[in-house]
């Protein structure tokens, strides 16, 4: 990501949580239930942002589990370390993951709110899959709305470059790149594509 986006991210931290209003508990867990976590499990946070999902991923994994909580933005870790850095289970890294190598093994890679952001997304889970994703990990691809919700924001924010397809048309692509995909839903509340080896 250059420096202009991370600077972006940055200057968006202190007010990105009032705007994120889509990210509420009940659709957050309702999300969450629907993939194959449980406890002990170590999970990579991709771009967490402020953190959203630290709370609910550190119960779901149990003290026995882990979340590496990955931002590129310290204006975000910064407040997502204000949040919940008094969780024991989870540990926060200013890492650009499509730049760098991200330290550890994990059995799952979390993109919530991520995946339009990606500048290089087949080169990514290559090197998620080769490098940080135990045997029969996955990568979940999750937002708290549909594409078209993602992209009127984007359009806003004069960000159309990062462009969501819908559900359905992404898991089509990802399945081209040579991996299994399955959406689990796509409605106006729930997009979640699951992606493995």
């Amino acid at each position: 990501m250059n420096q202009s986006e991370v600077e972006f991210f940055d200057n968006m931290a202190p007010s990105w949580d009032e705007n994120e209003v889509r990210s509420v508990p009940l659709r957050i867990n309702s999300i969450l239930s629907k993939l194959p976590l449980k406890k002990g499990m170590s999970i990579l946070d991709l771009g967490t942002g402020t953190g959203v999902l630290l709370p609910y991923l550190s119960e779901i994994v149990g003290p026995e589990g882990y979340v590496a909580a990955i931002d590129l933005s310290e204006g975000m870790l910064s407040i997502a370390r204000q949040k919940y850095g008094d969780i024991e289970n989870v540990e926060f890294f200013k890492i650009d993951f499509e730049e760098e190598q991200i330290p550890g093994s994990y059995d799952v890679a979390m993109l919530y709110s991520v995946y339009p952001h990606l500048h290089a997304p087949s080169d990514t889970f290559e090197w998620l899959f080769k490098m940080n994703l135990k045997p029969g990990g996955f990568i979940v691809i999750a937002f708290p709305s549909d594409e078209n919700f993602i992209n009127n924001i984007h359009h806003e924010k004069k960000a159309e470059h990062d462009h969501l397809p819908s559900a359905s048309k992404l898991a089509e692509m990802i399945s081209r790149w040579g991996y299994k995909t399955e959406v689990l839903a796509a409605n106006e509340d729930e997009y979640i594509v699951v992606v493995r080896y």
